[in-house]
């Protein structure tokens, strides 16, 4: 089995098992398993990662070795460039999607791009990028610190707006010692199978409408405003602040926050992260009223209508915003009946997960002369040539003449790939493989369709290089054959 049928197998088998998640929950509404297992949780997942590995490529440049950093920039590109394409065509078709699938549906295609740190991990197996784009090494490096002062202006920015409103939300707050909202609290948690509850419930006098802020458990407060509700106003406000809880909407958008920090310069980056935040709460209406009757969805609509607030920050609130309170409304009074999306949603992964890696960036490398042999073209020979197929021995060959070989190689113009070395590809189908005795060590040269993989083994680390008009196999034929 080849390694692209490999990841294209592995996409179906995890999209297969997000569509029976997706359409196991279609209509639960608020039950015990509030806690769902589907792509809106772990909104941590890639921010966490990208971070990680920006610290560490930090680290070893800092130590000497800025190559790391640029792989890790090159790699993140790829991420930039698929999230960018990916929100883009989902915020053109969200009319479409809304009129026909589930809120639910719409939510968590917002969210489904946090499982590209899935499709990292399997870029090894990919053969090489479809399409590169080839750029001058100066505008590389300009753009790539252009960038990560970008990030990390608006994350930062975004992180301290979010501490700096819940400090501010949670002065003067107090916990809720009315007996009639505890019972109707305690009701609900009873309702998704809590017991006994981490989450504080308080009242503050800075909120004009419910809402819950925090990320982690321990830190999540349920906000109420210091006025009156009736014990069925309390059910509809609970259960609308359980279902966000349960669904980790929090870190959904500290995920889709930091998709906006990392394509920050792209304008529809943030309407998108608008448009996906009035999904959230379309998606929680759809689950709390699925179980409510005629009366009760216009006793919530009423309440969602009489109540405004602000919701800046990481925060999830009964009704933030205005513009799209008339779709929340009607969605409400009058759900409908829409398709559950499960299908839809496992497609999108397949695709985001199999299209992962096919465009990459890359920059002038010179020729073949410094690229491969390094300024050592006297100083190597040539010990073995074989082919390989999949990676693996398949026949040795026999160089007619290693001098028209050598020139050659040396004429080519070639690019290195940014985010290639330390074998992030595969090599799939026949390859030709160079053996060259070095001064330090073996010098290895692998051709293969319109790459070349150059690895000296005392350097410890892969190059990548792109050779912009191919390789001509025809005269690689004619010098290289089988042994008599």
């Amino acid at each position: 089995m080849s390694d692209r049928m490999w990841i294209v197998l592995m996409a179906l088998c995890i999209g297969v098992v997000t569509d029976l998640d997706v359409l196991a929950y279609a209509r639960k509404g608020v039950r015990r398993d509030w806690v769902r297992d589907t792509p809106r949780n772990g909104g941590w997942n890639l921010p966490m990662i990208i971070v990680f590995l920006l610290c560490l490529s930090l680290f070893t440049g800092l130590a000497g070795d800025w190559s790391a950093s640029f792989r890790v920039f090159g790699w993140l590109s790829v991420i930039f460039l698929q999230i960018s394409l990916y929100f883009l065509l989902l915020a053109l078709t969200l009319p479409l999607l809304r009129r026909y699938f589930r809120a639910e549906t719409c939510a968590i295609l917002w969210i489904v791009p946090n499982y590209l740190y899935m499709g990292a991990f399997n870029q090894a197996l990919l053969a090489h990028p479809r399409w590169i784009i080839p750029l001058p090494i100066k505008f590389i490096q300009g753009v790539a610190l252009v960038w990560l002062v970008g990030v990390v202006s608006v994350l930062g920015w975004k992180i301290l707006s979010h501490l700096r409103f819940r400090r501010w939300l949670l002065q003067g707050a107090e916990k809720v010692t009315d007996p009639e909202v505890l019972a109707a609290w305690q009701g609900e948690l009873l309702q998704v199978g809590e017991k006994e509850s981490e989450y504080i419930l308080v009242t503050s006098p800075q909120v004009t409408t419910p809402m819950t802020i925090g990320l982690f458990s321990k830190s999540v407060r349920v906000v109420l405003p210091r006025r009156h509700y009736t014990p069925e106003e309390l059910k509809l406000i609970f259960r609308h602040e359980l279902v966000h809880i349960g669904r980790r909407d929090a870190w959904s958008k500290f995920f889709l926050v930091f998709c906006t920090a990392l394509c920050w310069f792209n304008p529809l980056m943030w309407l998108a992260m608008k448009k996906s935040s009035e999904d959230l709460e379309l998606s929680c209406d759809e689950a709390v009223v699925v179980s409510l009757n005629e009366g009760e969805r216009r006793r919530y609509a009423d309440l969602i209508l009489r109540t405004a607030g602000d919701g800046r920050g990481f925060t999830t609130c009964l009704s933030a915003s205005a513009s799209a309170l008339r779709y929340r409304l009607k969605s409400i009074v009058k759900p409908g009946k829409k398709i559950s999306g499960a299908l839809l949603v496992g497609v999108a992964f397949i695709l985001l997960f199999v299209s992962f890696g096919q465009i990459s960036l890359a920059y002038e490398a010179g020729t073949g002369e410094s690229a491969i042999y390094r300024g050592m073209i006297q100083e190597v020979s040539l010990r073995q040539v074989r082919r390989d197929e999949n990676g693996r021995f398949r026949e040795e060959l026999e160089c007619r003449d290693e001098g028209d070989l050598t020139d050659y190689l040396t004429s080519l113009p070639l690019s290195e790939i940014v985010d290639g070395g330390d074998d992030f590809y595969g090599q799939t189908g026949e390859q030709i493989v160079l053996l060259y005795d070095a001064p330090e060590d073996i010098l290895s040269v692998i051709l293969w369709d319109d790459y070349i993989k150059v690895v000296p083994f005392w350097e410890n680390r892969a190059h990548y290089y792109h050779v912009p008009g191919g390789l001509d196999w025809g005269k690689l034929d004619q010098l290289l054959g089988e042994p008599a």
